[in-house]
């Protein structure tokens, strides 16, 4: 990470790049895919792009409990705390891992996401490339691989300063952010629209085409779900249909991104067929949704995606596409 802050000068204006040596600390049992690799992929990819990109590197201070108590109830962040302090393996499901740096980490990543908040605040945009990821994690719940929710804390980080912003979230991770959903699921200042397998047949089981929201929420929820195997095209298009129809009804003040790559072709859990140049148009598409709707207000937050090749060549381009705004060979127009 060093060699990351020292290549990208702070600049202002510049797209932002989150991410802390922290994030690194929380390790999992052998052949868990949630690992430290992930990052170091990223990051190692990161450091391949230009040094005229209009990119800066940050490393944030760590969260607080406190601050995470925007979101997170009290006595579930220290249950969390004491899990990892007594070396527990496990927190509350059996895919939630843990070691004693965990809550580190959770901090680290925690911090990534406020500071990715406050830089939107600052009409800015950028990327939180931190782990383990969120968009699982409930108000007081840990569950696949999530322990608290980065999106959320980003979208209270920016209320306590503006009330009545309105958020677009967009969720394309394979899997349905059913955290981020249920969280806002009254609520109709945030839209949630995800993309992800069906349901019956995927983890977890949730964010069904019926589910819209309820309350003062209602409408206000968009789940496209897709059968296993879907191809890159028909993922795309789905996408695509339905992104700007999300977009008119909320007319955001910001873009949260939930950015998980394990649609990919490529990723080894093998559940769809997506390739680089679909997910590369898909963020071409909420770049120009950002542009149109809020004068480029987008923050990324790095979910799921297992497969670190994909990882190490994806999202490097990805941030050059989101920073520069320049067309890539790979992603047609």
């Amino acid at each position: 990470m060093r060699s990351l802050e020292k290549k990208f000068t702070k600049g202002e204006g510049r797209f932002v790049l989150f991410s802390h040596p922290d994030c690194l600390l929380h390790q999992v049992r052998e052949g868990h895919p949630e690992t430290p690799a992930r990052l170091e992929s990223i990051l190692r990819g990161c450091a391949a792009l230009p040094a005229s990109l209009p990119v800066s590197f940050q490393v944030p201070p760590q969260a607080t409990v406190a601050q995470l108590q925007l979101v997170h109830e009290e006595k579930y962040l220290l249950e969390l705390e004491a899990a990892c302090r007594r070396g527990d393996s496990l927190f509350m499901t059996p895919d939630n891992h843990i070691c004693p740096d965990t809550f580190r980490a959770v901090l680290a990543a925690a911090g990534c996401a406020l500071a990715l908040g406050e830089t939107l605040l600052e009409k800015g945009a950028g990327f939180a490339l931190a782990r383990p990821p969120g968009h699982h994690a409930g108000r007081k719940s840990a569950e696949g691989f999530c322990f608290v929710n980065h999106i959320a804390l980003a979208i209270e980080t920016i209320r306590q300063r503006q009330p009545a912003a309105t958020f677009l979230v967009v969720d394309f991770d394979v899997h349905h952010g059913n955290g981020i959903d249920y969280i806002y699921y009254n609520d109709p200042k945030v839209f949630y629209y995800s993309l992800h397998g069906t349901p019956d047949h995927i983890y977890p089981h949730s964010g069904y085409v019926h589910e819209t929201g309820q309350g003062p929420g209602a409408g206000f929820t968009c789940n496209i779900t897709l059968p296993l195997d879907t191809s890159g095209d028909e993922w795309l298009r789905q996408f695509a249909l339905n992104l700007e129809c999300a977009a008119h009804k909320i007319r955001p003040d910001y873009v949260l991104v939930g950015a998980g790559f394990d649609a990919h072709r490529q990723d080894p859990f093998g559940v769809m067929n997506v390739e680089d140049r679909h997910f590369l148009r898909a963020v071409r598409l909420i770049h120009e949704t950002a542009r149109n709707h809020c004068g480029g207000k987008a923050g990324f937050f790095l979910e799921g995606g297992y497969s670190t090749a994909v990882l190490e060549r994806l999202v490097p381009e990805i941030i050059t596409i989101l920073a520069s705004g320049a067309d890539s060979p790979f992603c047609p127009p």
